[in-house]
């Protein structure tokens, strides 16, 4: 999934995700709950780990989603899709010493989430693509319990960004598979800053 990423957006291959994950046993210990990417930084030095919930790599072992994505292990895939698009955005924004706001990374997440799904699922229905996957992640999802008010409200805004933007991906590139025009698409808005993916998205009609 990382190497898809970083194929996707032209972005230099980093070590895997692996070797950042976060021991369940520390991970209790450490800010927020579920599954989370976490960022520090001190001194000009960054340091990043991601946490995985054990459901999520229980179920995928159980439902191993590269042989067949369905309804069973749809929640999982999601999840780590966008850990990994958490941790490859985070890394791509140090390297070009910019900053990145909280809705902006969830909204690439959301994203992210969305193509690796459509990628996947083509892959195996030859080069068919579900109607309802959007609806179905952008619509009928349930947010993590416990979340404040703001966070929700972000959750909610990005998801509402993202579908309005997978639905141009959509219609544009993914139905007539047109996949160097969704490549180019595709990195030229990861590449733009949270007011220039805004006023992309804004741009859309």
């Amino acid at each position: 999934m990382q190497r898809r990423f970083e194929q996707l957006y032209g972005l230099e291959p980093h070590s895997p995700v692996s070797e950042y994950l976060i021991p369940h046993e520390r991970a209790a210990r450490l800010p927020g709950g579920g599954s989370r990417t976490l960022i520090t930084q001190e001194a000009g030095e960054l340091s990043l780990g991601v946490v995985l919930e054990g459901s999520v790599g229980s179920r995928l072992a159980a439902q191993d989603p590269r042989v067949r994505l369905s309804s069973g292990n749809l929640a999982p895939f999601c999840t780590l899709a966008e850990e990994v698009s958490h941790f490859v955005y985070l890394l791509f924004c140090a390297r070009n010493d910019r900053s990145t706001t909280q809705l902006e990374l969830e909204l690439v997440g959301e994203v992210d989430k969305y193509l690796t799904a459509a990628h996947v699922l083509s892959l195996q229905n030859e080069g068919a693509l579900s109607g309802g996957l959007r609806e179905l992640l952008f619509r009928h999802y349930r947010l993590s319990d416990g979340l404040s008010q703001e966070q929700a409200e972000r959750y909610r805004k990005a998801s509402q960004l993202a579908e309005r933007y997978c639905a141009f991906l959509e219609q544009r590139f993914l139905r007539p598979h047109h996949r160097a025009g969704l490549q180019r698409e595709a990195r030229r808005f990861y590449r733009l800053d949270q007011r220039g993916k805004l006023e992309r998205i804004s741009s859309l009609t």
